[in-house]
């Protein structure tokens, strides 16, 4: 591959890499901020669904068997089937399992927790479900927007797209350490940096002493069309990079390309011509 193919290979990654970690971003926001539209203990269910649910044990309740149960246990059969410690609050917990029935109607159905001696259960304890009739009603209605636009849940959406984003990040890596070896072959390098110094504009790029470029030696500088826009001093070289100082009014930009063509003749070791 040419150096041109190269480099809109790279770009293209780049895009796509960049549309994803977009893309991923976005679907992340929507998952968390769908937990602060959907009501407090709601559940959407399909006929013959079921869903696992959780809650605090009643201050009364020490096991299972403790827990009082109402509502429309025909139409959702609801199951607490054991009791462990909560991770982030440390408190007595149960968990357990709610299914609609097979024949189960649309609408809205509540069901309640409580202990023996509680006249009443706590709002935490109240649970409501939400029965659609098919599939395409209850993702019209879900909290999500990826869910109900796309029909993926938003963070198995993002987990998808992840890898994607990833083997884009490796190719644009791979493709552009490529693109530095073939041009620094030729006596051309990407400019990585620019800033403003007391001395001027300053660059950094990616030729240095083992490609020849000592301090003060004059290189050019070139834009994306190849154009020479500028020359530049070296003030500073490593074995694989160099850092210079534009001459007069010369210009450059991130992405432009330093070349060794048509340079000065270099300083020598006591800093003379």
């Amino acid at each position: 591959m040419n150096e041109k193919t190269v480099g809109t290979l790279r770009n293209v990654a780049s895009r796509i890499g960049g549309l994803c970690m977009a893309i991923i971003v976005l679907c992340v926001i929507d998952g968390l901020t769908s937990q602060l539209r959907q009501e407090f203990n709601t559940f959407d269910l399909l006929p013959g669904e079921s869903m696992v649910v959780s809650g605090h044990m009643p201050p009364d309740a020490t096991d299972i068997k403790d827990l009082i149960i109402e509502g429309p246990l025909e139409t959702i059969q609801f199951r607490p089937e054991s009791t462990y410690k909560g991770f982030w609050m440390g408190g007595f917990m149960w968990k357990g399992e709610a299914t609609a029935a097979q024949n189960a109607a649309a609408g809205k159905y509540m069901v309640t927790v409580r202990g023996e001696k509680e006249e009443k259960p706590h709002a935490a304890l109240t649970f409501t479900f939400r029965v659609y009739a098919d599939a395409p009603s209850k993702r019209a209605n879900a909290a999500a927007y990826v869910m109900r636009y796309v029909g993926f849940h938003p963070y198995a959406a993002a987990a998808s797209l992840f890898p994607l984003a990833i083997l884009c990040g490796l190719t644009v890596f791979f493709l552009a350490k490529k693109m530095e070896r073939d041009m620094a072959a030729r006596g051309k390098a990407e400019i990585y940096m620019i800033k403003r110094s007391p001395e001027g504009l300053q660059i950094s790029f990616g030729l240095g002493r083992d490609h020849g470029v000592l301090p003060g030696a004059l290189v050019c500088v070139q834009n994306e069309a190849g154009l020479t826009v500028g020359r530049a001093k070296v003030t500073g070289s490593t074995e694989t990079d160099s850092t210079a100082v534009l001459t007069g009014d010369g210009q450059a930009e991130l992405g432009h390309f330093v070349t060794q063509d048509l340079v000065a003749p270099r300083e020598d070791a006591t800093g003379k011509d």
